[in-house]
Parts: structure tokens; sequence; C-alpha cells
């Protein structure tokens, strides 16, 4: 087949051409959008899930959505490193301009948010703003972020708009100012303001985000997307090829499903190989059993080896030791009995995995589990498990 042509997109973050398994997502955040312009609320979503499932595709899906009905739209990938403070405060500048408001209204704004501390108007026009975090209270970055909101709101429904955030990678968050957006938006939505936030994150987010606030359970809907059902995972590998005139065997679809395991970015890159080799309509079994070696080394350099490359050497041997293991979840006494060290020991090394997203807390107390699917699979075929050995004392 035409390489050019290929309708697979196994990118990070690229919309396939068939999103299957999505719709309710989508069509929630559709009815959210639609009643935020009418003046009502509704939940927003915070998508969980592992890596790879399709968080970000369906993050941006959303965007999409608000965008057609004339939302003006903010997305943040965030980092251990980002202020998410700093972005919010970003994009109301942004949005205020946007906006383009009167000078009676653009008066009105500024007196509003003169009297904040922990986000300051900047310059004697405009609506430049700068966050200055030093000697305030964590209540104070509520109540600034909360005036903002509220701002931000009346201005856009003013305008007939409405104001997006989308915050992928949000398990990354600083608690304090994940808190005191949680309760700008409650606020917001309470006064039924057409500004929302959608979020995506790792399996971990839900219960972040009830610590946060107890009250982000009732502001939130927490969708885990996982891997596709049957009918999905069939919809989205034989979806794009059929729309250009190419079908698959139902030998090479049943293999094809039985070797992705239904997830999204498995299913792209088979595919993606299996209409490079292709010559013909039907893809065979043959053709599929052909492209697999060649999606597992793509699979394999773009979200495997990233991130083994990102974790020391202990870091590497705690995963291979989880790895050996079988599958997860994995209580951390038990990895530490595998590499023969107390658990105290590889307290350090578990939290820095955490810490990196390499690993996350499940809901047991005292596991762990991948953030990637099927990683202990790559573990184990990547790399060899040696415990570390035991030095004795050498006798006098």
């Amino acid at each position: 087949m035409d390489p050019v042509s290929n309708p697979y997109t196994p990118n990070a973050g690229s919309r396939p051409a068939e999103l299957a398994g999505r719709q309710g997502e989508l069509r929630q955040f559709e009815i959210l959008v639609a009643r935020l312009k009418k003046g009502t609320t509704d939940q927003s979503q915070i998508v969980n899930g592992l890596r790879g499932v399709g968080k970000t595709v369906l993050l941006n899906a959303f965007e999409d959505l608000a965008e057609a009905q004339g939302f003006l739209t903010y997305y943040h990938e965030l980092t251990p490193d980002s202020s998410l403070l700093d972005n919010l405060a970003r994009d109301a500048e942004s949005a205020l301009a946007r906006l383009k408001l009167s000078e009676r209204a653009g008066r009105r704004v500024r007196e509003a948010l003169g009297g904040m501390r922990a986000i300051k108007l900047t310059g004697p026009a405009g609506f430049g703003l700068q966050v200055d975090l030093r000697d305030v209270s964590e209540g104070t970055i509520a109540t600034d972020l909360t005036e903002l909101f509220l701002e931000l709101g009346k201005a856009a429904r003013d305008k007939g708009s409405g104001i997006a955030f989308f915050l992928d990678e949000v398990q990354f968050v600083e608690e304090v100012q994940y808190r005191s957006m949680i309760s700008a938006l409650h606020r917001s939505t309470q006064k039924q303001l057409p500004i929302t936030v959608a979020a995506a994150g790792l399996p971990q987010t839900p219960r972040l985000s009830g610590e946060a606030r107890s009250y982000a359970e009732r502001l939130f809907d927490f969708p885990t997307i996982a891997s596709l059902a049957e009918g999905d995972a069939r919809e989205a590998l034989a979806g794009p090829a059929g729309k250009l005139g190419v079908e698959y065997s139902e030998e090479a679809v049943v293999a094809a499903l039985e070797w992705t395991e239904g997830y999204p970015f498995y299913i792209q890159q088979l595919g993606k190989h299996a209409w490079n080799l292709a010559e013909a309509s039907p893809i065979t079994l043959e053709v599929i059993r052909e492209a697999m070696p060649a999606a597992q080394a793509a699979l394999d350099r773009s979200i495997y080896e990233v991130r083994i490359q990102r974790a020391t050497a202990n870091e590497q041997r705690y995963m291979r030791a989880m790895a050996d293991l079988g599958e997860g979840p994995y209580r951390s006494g038990a990895v530490a009995k595998r590499l023969g060290k107390p658990a105290s020991s590889l307290s350090p090394v578990r939290q820095q995995l955490l810490s990196k997203g390499l690993v996350y807390s499940t809901e047991d107390y005292g596991y762990i589990d991948f953030t990637v699917p099927r990683f202990d699979e790559y573990m184990r075929r990547s790399m060899p498990f040696r415990v570390a050995r035991k030095t004795s004392a050498k006798k006098p």
C-alpha cells in the first residue's frame, strides 16, 4: 500500500482517523459546553488511565468541541516543574485581551482584580498579570484565583463566549495550586459562569483530586479509559483502512486484536506497519504476522526505551524486579524481597520512580504498578534480572 496514504497515526496525542470507544466521554463534554453557553452548568471531566490509552487524544478532542462552540481554549502539558498559577495567569491575560472588552468593562475588571496579592495586575493599563507567591497564604492564592475566574467568566458571558482550560499530566500539579484551582472552579460553577477545566492524568488522579478538595468528586466526573472493547478495537483497526477501500481478513483481525490487547497505541503501530507491508486488499494474516516484529520494535523505541532512559541504574533494577514478579500491581515489600534488600532502604528509589511518573501508587496501600501498559513485558525482554550480591566479611 502507498505509505503516503497510510491512515494510521501512532504519534503521541495525534487523533486517529477513527476515535473508537470514546463516544460517551465526547458526548458528555459536548453537553457540558452547550449547557455553559446557556448559563447552566454540569460536571467537567478529569480523564484518568495508563499512558498510551488515548487520554491526550481525548483532551484534544474536547478542545476542538469547545472551540467549535466559540470558547477561548488554553491547553497545557504539565511537568513536575510547571506552575499552574503562572500558566493560568498568562491564559487570563490572553483571554481578556481576545475578548476585546469595552473601556467601561475593562475598567470594571481592573478594579475587581486590583486588590489581589498573589496574582497582581501590572502596568497602568491593560490586563498584565504577574504571579508572586512570596509571603502569601494558601487562602490568599485560592481567593485571588477565584476572583480571577469569576471576572473571566463574567467577561466571557457578556461577550457570548466561554473559557476552557485543558490540563494534561495533571498529577504533576503542585498540591496548593491544585486545591486553589478546584476552589476557583467550584465558585465559578456556583455562579453559573461559562468557564471550565478538563484534565487528564494517571490512575491516581481521582484520589489526588478527592484529597485536594472533597467536593472535587461532585465537580468532576472521572472516567477511566483503558484498552478498547473488542468491537471498538475492531473499528479502530479496520475503520481507517475501510474508509480508503482496504479491508482485513477475519483471521488478520483476530490475530491483530489478540496481539494488541485492544490498546490504542498498539493498534495504531500494528496498523501502520501492516498497511506499509500489504500489497493489496484484503490485508491478510500473513501480513499481520510479518508486521508484528516491526510494530513491537517501534513501540519499544517510542514508549518504552524513552522512559527507561530516564531512570537511574538503581531505578531500572527496581523496575526489573517488579517485572520479574509477573503482572502488577506489586507490593513494595515483595519487590524488596526479590532484590534481597530491606524495604526501607529502597524507599528513596521507589519515591523517585513515583516522582518521574514511571510507576504509580494504586488504591491498595503499599502497592505500585507501571504507568505504561505491558511495561513488565518490555523489561523482561530487554533487561536481564540480577539480584544484588551480598558481601561477606573477610576472615581475619
